[in-house]
């Protein structure tokens, strides 16, 4: 019992025992004799009280001071693990879609809200069941994954980032990865996992992307090459290493002028940096040398690289090997140039050996025709057969060597070029051929307003009158020839042609009827030397057009000659 409340107790006797007296005693001097001394008892036992009052109330102030340090540390110790708890929560939720917990057997038994935000899937129809009764069964996954995954839960062990495909609201196969940390009760039972979960679908592709990316540019035939600002190498492809034969450790942070030969112009450097300097893309040819020490053509592109602040950080180059075009084209030219030569001494000697032979031809024609004169009175009729047949073959002959100088003379001996008026060529073709019009009865149509073009008057009109000559001369026996002449503007062409009603071409022979001494009938049904349509071939490609034709047999035929506008 404390002093203070044994001090309460003596007063309250004190008082009950002067009372008492008071009551037995009768008024008088002892009776107030005895109320004096009770009080004075009572006064000092109340003073004895204060003091152990004062000395308890001290001991409470020193008892209360570490209670209140105590009290500031907890509160303090409480703010930290509010605030360690917030960004524990901040952290977790940024570093997972989802939070998930399952019981002993695997089986889900919660989800986070954000669950149904992120996949587009009520959590409540995948509560009690496992995670290898959701997967995808249209996206699967190693079976040997699976089998170490289902070996970490029967062991309880934790696991991380375990990825399975699993489908959204709308049927379609996300990737998630997900982590779970054993729980265990107070007594060390295993009662289930707890978990994250992350969509990680959008991460996959385009970490794909960057692989395909990736494959693409070390797969690519031509070499890659990105510098920094101070042309120093960063990176380089396969095929850069392969077409130089250098090594990924011989070229990293040098400079490609470990290419350079003395045989690339310096203007095409100088015009090189300019662009780049002013930011723009640069395209041409270089001359380098590989590590072999040997010189190879490049065509390449090179262009700044642009960070998301539209700073210019890198130079990328694209380059391809061109050496063997390169070589080609100089083989080509070669070839070429031969075949120019080749053609020219061709049309010189066709244009003397038919010019030379025409003189013996002659001579052989007039030596005949007078043997004729002198001796056909003798002549029987197979004497004079022959002499027929020696003389039109010799008539036949002269006019295939007219045919063989002309067309050697085409391109070769030829007038300027000049603007030519198709309409005033096709009127000149027609007046040398107005006997041949005349006797066959033909109609000719020529539309007005035909185009000026830029040619040789000469070769044009030499043109058409083989076209409309070949249209008059090959239609079949009774039919009365109807021509005409055809124009029309295509693109940057005039197509010109001349239709016929004649016999027409088979189709396998539409393409072999401008050959030379190409004939498609025979000699003793249509005249001709099988030059005609060679010539006008050489005339159209000589004036930079093309002829073609189209035909249906035994309906006639359309020759169609394209020329540039002018």
């Amino acid at each position: 019992m404390s002093e203070r409340r044994r001090i309460l107790i003596l007063i309250a006797v004190v008082q009950t025992v002067g009372l008492a007296a008071l009551l037995m005693l009768p008024p008088g001097p002892p009776a107030w004799a005895v109320a004096g001394l009770g009080v004075a008892l009572t006064l000092v036992l109340v003073a004895r009280c204060g003091r152990a009052e004062g000395a308890a109330l001290q001991a409470l102030r020193a008892e209360i001071g570490p209670l209140r340090k105590e009290r500031d540390r907890l509160s303090l110790l409480s703010e930290v693990v509010k605030e360690s708890s917030e960004r524990y929560r901040e952290y977790s939720e940024a570093a997972a879609d989802w939070f998930w917990e399952s019981d002993a057997e695997q089986r889900f038994t919660f989800f986070s809200s954000s669950f149904e935000t992120v996949m587009n899937i009520m959590s409540d129809d995948l509560l009690g069941k496992r995670s290898w009764d959701i997967v995808s069964e249209r996206m699967e996954i190693d079976s040997d994954q699976w089998q170490a995954h289902i070996a970490d839960l029967t062991a309880q062990r934790p696991f991380r980032d375990f990825k399975y495909w699993l489908e959204d609201g709308n049927g379609r196969a996300r990737w998630i990865k997900v982590n779970g940390l054993p729980r265990f009760d107070d007594d060390g039972v295993f009662i289930g996992y707890r978990g994250t979960g992350s969509d990680i679908t959008a991460a996959v592709e385009n970490a794909h992307r960057m692989h395909m990316l990736n494959r693409a540019v070390e797969q690519s035939p031509v070499s890659i090459v990105i510098t920094d600002l101070n042309a120093e190498i960063q990176y380089v492809n396969s095929s850069f290493l392969r077409i130089t034969g250098y090594s990924m450790d011989e070229v990293i942070g040098r400079n490609p002028r470990i290419l350079r030969s003395d045989t690339t112009p310096p203007e095409t450097f100088q015009n090189m940096w300019a662009a780049l300097s002013a930011g723009e893309k640069w395209e041409g040819e270089l001359i380098n040398r590989r590590k072999s020490g040997e010189l190879y053509w490049e065509q390449a592109t090179i262009q700044p690289i642009q960070n998301i602040e539209g700073v210019i950080t890198n130079y990328l180059a694209v380059k391809s090997d061109i050496t063997e075009q390169k070589k080609a084209a100089a083989k080509l030219a070669e070839l070429v140039e031969e075949l120019r030569r080749s053609n020219e001494e061709l049309e010189q000697f066709a244009y003397v050996a038919s010019h030379d032979l025409r003189q013996p031809l002659r001579m052989i024609s007039a030596y005949l025709a007078l043997l004729e004169k002198k001796l056909s009175a003798s002549f029987d009729q197979d004497a004079r057969d022959f002499f027929g047949f020696a003389i039109d073959g010799a008539r036949r002959l002269d006019r295939m060597i007219v045919d063989l100088l002309e067309y050697s003379r085409i391109g070769r001996i030829t007038a300027p070029m000049e603007p030519v008026s198709l309409g005033e060529v096709v009127s000149n073709a027609l007046r040398y051929l107005e006997v041949a019009v005349a006797e066959s009865g033909s109609e000719v149509v020529v539309p007005d307003g035909l185009p000026t073009i830029s040619g040789d008057g000469g070769e044009l009109v030499r043109l058409f009158q083989n076209l409309i000559a070949n249209a008059i001369k090959y239609m079949p026996e009774g039919r009365q020839p109807r021509i005409e002449v055809l124009c029309r503007a295509q693109g940057a062409e005039w197509v010109v042609g001349v239709k016929d009603n004649g016999i027409g071409i088979p189709p396998d022979d539409l393409k072999r009827v401008f050959g030379i001494f190409q004939r498609l009938v025979a000699r003793e049904q249509f005249e001709g030397t099988g030059i005609g349509l060679a010539v006008c071939r050489k005339i159209a490609e000589h004036h930079g057009g093309r002829i073609w034709v189209e035909s249906e047999m035994g309906v006639g035929s359309t020759f169609l000659v394209a020329f540039p506008k002018a």
